[in-house]
């Protein structure tokens, strides 16, 4: 079935504007959360990456439209420190955004969800099912498997960046962390924090996690490692690539496509990844 059949949703959602709407919550340590919901139908959580926020993420590159249109219902929140959720200073317990998604789920009351994350966000998202999370499907973006196993090292490259402004890997970071945070009026010591608590997850970990999972990453995308490898590790998924680098690829409108047509299919990842990639 051709990827447009499986993304287009109801006649009437389709003419019907979609706007999103904002919320609060509060999470486990009662710090005030932001979330942006759009659309109707079964529910999809959309975690985003580091320096950005769901708008940036997900509504300005048109993913969270695309979503919609296909009959869903989601939900972006902007994780702590990011966006417009509180900033607490101090140090962030270990999966402290696992966390803090899991307060959204539990204020929600979802029963069942669907799961994206790119970047950060899919570390995030691998750190919820590790934890016991079990989405109906999962799609992991703009990751690989350092993006699991070796989030610490990932982690302290970018707070080096934050704190010196420099890049060794890329010396275009410094630029842009510095911008971003500039512009976006962000804490850096919050992010920092934020960055401290991530958790790696585990081989075995990612062997038990049983939901069908689509890795989505850029063709020209190695920032986080291996995302074939990554694929592997998991014992019910596939991996699709779309044009573009750690930052490109998001934008490339098939993204967007192939994620809603994913969360849509009920085919297992290796036939639909066959069929995404024709």
């Amino acid at each position: 079935m051709a990827l447009s059949a499986l993304v287009a949703g109801p006649a009437s959602a389709a003419s019907e504007p979609l706007e999103a709407q904002g919320g609060q919550y509060s999470s486990f340590d009662g710090a005030r959360l932001f979330y942006r919901r759009m659309g109707a139908g079964p529910p999809v959580v959309l975690v985003h990456g580091f320096l950005s926020d769901g708008p940036k993420t997900w509504f300005n590159t048109g993913i969270a439209q695309t979503i919609a249109q296909a009959g869903f219902s989601v939900l972006a929140p902007d994780l702590r420190a990011l966006g417009l959720s509180a900033s607490p200073l101090g140090t962030y317990p270990k999966d402290v955004m696992a966390m803090d998604v899991e307060a959204l789920i539990h204020t929600l009351r979802l029963r069942s969800y669907r799961l994206v994350g790119y970047a950060m966000g899919s570390r995030v998202a691998m750190r919820l099912m590790a934890r016991g999370a079990r989405p109906e499907r999962c799609i992991l973006g703009g990751t690989g498997i350092d993006g699991a196993l070796d989030v610490e090292r990932l982690a302290a490259s970018n707070i080096e960046t934050i704190r010196t402004g420099k890049n060794l890997r890329d010396p275009r970071l410094g630029v842009r962390f510095a911008s971003a945070i500039r512009l976006q009026k962000l804490n850096p010591e919050a992010l920092i924090s934020l960055l401290k608590s991530q958790a790696p997850t585990t081989r075995s970990e990612l062997a038990q996690m049983r939901c069908p999972i689509l890795v989505l990453d850029g063709d020209k995308d190695n920032y986080e490692g291996s995302a074939v490898e990554l694929a592997d590790q998991l014992p019910v998924a596939a991996l699709v690539h779309v044009p573009g680098d750690h930052l490109q690829a998001l934008r490339d409108p098939r993204f967007a496509q192939i994620a809603a047509a994913f969360l849509k299919s009920r085919e297992p990842p290796a036939r639909f990844a066959a069929s995404a990639a024709l």
